[in-house]
């Protein structure tokens, strides 16, 4: 009967032991992929500056080109009264 018993409980240390293995491998599979995560969420905003920062430069080339006479002048003049407005709203908040 002892021998059954030592058995058994050799059979749970074994798996015990391959539990704890497994919750540590999991333990070091979580922490790399928090690492990543990171590391792909400061991509993305760094592409996202990059994004904006050529939308800025494109509307700027429209309005260039469509003040230099080329197609777009409807563009161009939109692209102005947004500026204008932006400007007159700075104007206000520094009149409060």
């Amino acid at each position: 009967m002892a021998a059954k018993h030592d058995a058994v409980i050799n059979e749970l240390n074994f798996k015990i032991d391959k539990l704890i293995k497994r919750y540590i491998s999991s333990l070091e599979q979580n922490k790399s992929l928090e690492s990543k995560i990171e590391s792909l969420q400061s991509e993305l905003e760094q592409m996202n500056r990059e994004n904006k920062a050529l939308n800025e430069k494109l509307k700027t080339t429209k309005v260039a080109n469509a003040i230099s006479g080329g197609n777009g002048s409807y563009e161009a003049k939109m692209r102005i009264n947004q500026l204008v407005r932006e400007i007159d709203k700075c104007i206000a908040l520094l009149n409060n």
